[in-house]
């Protein structure tokens, strides 16, 4: 295992709960996160770069088909220490939910990811890295076509997410798919962050302030609110490898062109 000398986190925690409906014709009724590329299922890939990485214990909090994630990851060795939480009304909760039911067993910092993503090896190791208490990780322009945008104060200065492959970090101002004319887009919301205890107890008592159900709030809404009275900061990776997969659009592009750019990336890095 290869922990980095700065990281202090030991846990993460993976929001497993959707419905995937809009994927439905690619798995049928299965989760996201057991959708196959080459043979495995995009949880066992993140459960395995998150070992590599010296993650000890992982999270899941499931809702939709619950029972598939636990056969199919329990036969399995070599992986962190799993614990499933289940957000019972999942279908009627979005992905802040998932978070708040699972605060009783969340009393450290810990990194969190969501289960339908391909990513390259470097999105977890840049953000575990990150020397601060808090970090949400950002792309440059993925050309997804359903982007969620990080936006930060315009300060002038000419770091076009959609052109460079710098590395940049700064505070959030907002995330939001909507424009924001007074802000400036830095870069578009990966589902990969660092939250430290401060930031997710601000985020679970603005969640139960407005719960009601259905309540479709997310966790990056709860970020974008936090954020006015408390410091997030983004990291921007702008040639970062990688997709959600949420419909036919995203799986195409993650066979055709996403797994093929990380597996050439990871071969090269091996002989080199």
């Amino acid at each position: 295992m290869n922990k980095s000398p700065f990281s202090r986190i030991n846990t993460a925690v993976i929001l497993a709960a959707g419905m995937g409906v809009r994927l439905r014709n690619v798995i049928g009724v299965c989760p996201k996160g057991l959708l196959e590329i080459e043979g495995k299922s995009l949880i066992i890939r993140s459960l395995e770069r998150l070992k590599s990485e010296g993650i000890d214990r992982v999270i899941i909090v499931t809702g939709f088909q619950d029972t598939m994630y636990h056969k199919h990851l329990e036969p399995l060795a070599n992986l962190p220490k799993i614990e499933f939480i289940h957000s019972p009304r999942f279908a009627e909760t979005g992905s802040m939910h998932s978070l708040f039911v699972a605060q009783e067993v969340l009393q450290d910092d810990f990194l969190l990811l969501e289960s339908d993503l391909l990513y390259e090896s470097r999105a977890l190791s840049s953000v575990l890295n990150y020397e601060g208490p808090d970090v949400v990780l950002a792309s440059g322009k993925t050309g997804s076509n359903d982007e969620v945008y990080i936006y930060g104060i315009n300060q002038g200065k000419n770091h076009n997410y959609e052109t460079s492959s710098s590395i940049v970090s700064g505070d959030i101002a907002a995330i939001s798919k909507q424009p924001r004319p007074h802000l400036q887009i830095q870069g578009e919301l990966v589902g990969i962050s660092i939250i430290s205890q401060n930031l997710f107890r601000r985020m679970c008592a603005l969640h139960e302030e407005n719960l009601t159900f259905p309540c479709s709030n997310h966790y990056e809404e709860c970020i974008s609110e936090v954020s006015s009275e408390w410091v997030v900061p983004y990291l921007r990776i702008g040639d970062l490898v990688w997709t959600e997969i949420d419909d036919q659009f995203h799986f195409d592009r993650a066979i055709k062109i996403i797994y093929p750019r990380i597996k050439q990336q990871e071969t090269s890095n091996k002989t080199g």
